[in-house]
């Protein structure tokens, strides 16, 4: 019920019973880059324009699928060949009740393409917060170096003062904290590229086939998202974790702001097509030690 995966210097299995990826690291390596593989994630944290249209409550829909595990309905390998081999997962998601699938393709040098697919023709949903997937490394990997709009964060339709370029921060600096309340927030647009690595050069880099977007947090969506109505909290407040949350996106739902008070961002940044594709590449980062 495992396959496993070597090349000459990576090692790594996928669990054919969940369709996840179980290991994924350098032979011989002390300790493992990903702490939690790539998940469907389909929520945000509420901003205070999300709180005054009724997000929270209107697409709460997709916070059940985001968590509560999928119904695994198939897996199949497929043969290996020169670009590597393939792996098709479906999935049936919970609350929505619509398939998802994710692609894995291992290549021969060990990289891993990871394609995920949404089909939500027929149904009667609401729109989607956002379509990506959501891994979690340990806080070692502190350093953030990616190519895409910045230095601060931007969102789809507040993004005209951030130009694209390379740029490299800390981690611990990715997060707003100057929010009187905590806020989805840190998030990079139009990203080609992202690396996230230790002190020692390790760690791993993710490559959009198109453009993505992404966050990398030390602080989780969830204690972040006071649920369906406001919460006096402050960032003080918040339990700031040794870990990245790291958010690898085709696409989130816009800020809106036209009012705080029912106005929905424009359409043109809002995710309500029936059908939504992106892929990326995992490549890990050889460090100094290994």
């Amino acid at each position: 019920n495992t396959l496993t995966f070597n090349t000459y210097e990576i090692s790594g299995a996928i669990d054919l019973k969940t369709g996840k990826i179980q290991k994924y690291n350098f032979k011989n390596a002390g300790s493992e880059v990903i702490s939690t593989f790539p998940e469907p994630y389909f929520w945000r944290a509420p901003t205070d324009n999300d709180f005054g249209n009724r997000m929270p409550v209107n697409l709460a829909a997709w916070k059940s699928a985001t968590n509560n595990e999928p119904t695994v309905k198939d897996v199949k390998v497929g043969k290996k060949s020169v670009e590597g081999l393939p792996v098709t997962v479906t999935y049936q998601l919970a609350e929505v009740d619509v398939p998802y699938t994710v692609e894995y393709l291992i290549k021969n040098d060990g990289d891993v393409k990871v394609t995920a697919s949404i089909d939500m023709t027929g149904k009667d949903l609401p729109e989607l917060p956002r379509f990506g997937m959501r891994l979690i490394l340990p806080g070692d990997y502190e350093n953030l170096s990616y190519y895409g709009r910045g230095p601060w964060e931007n969102y789809s339709d507040r993004k005209m003062s951030a130009f694209i370029g390379a740029y490299e921060d800390k981690v611990e600096n990715q997060f707003t904290w100057t929010y009187i309340r905590p806020q989805e927030s840190g998030y990079k647009t139009d990203v080609r590229w992202l690396k996230l690595t230790d002190n020692q050069g390790k760690g791993i880099q993710i490559e959009g086939e198109q453009p993505i977007g992404f966050s990398a947090l030390n602080v989780s969506t969830e204690e972040i998202d006071p649920g369906r109505s406001k919460d006096q909290k402050h960032p003080t407040e918040l339990t700031v974790e040794d870990k990245v949350f790291l958010h690898v996106d085709l696409k989130q739902r816009g800020l809106g702001g036209l009012n705080s008070w029912g106005q929905y961002p424009h359409e043109d940044y809002r995710l309500e097509d029936d059908r939504y594709s992106y892929s990326y590449t995992i490549s890990l980062v050889r460090g100094i030690s290994n």
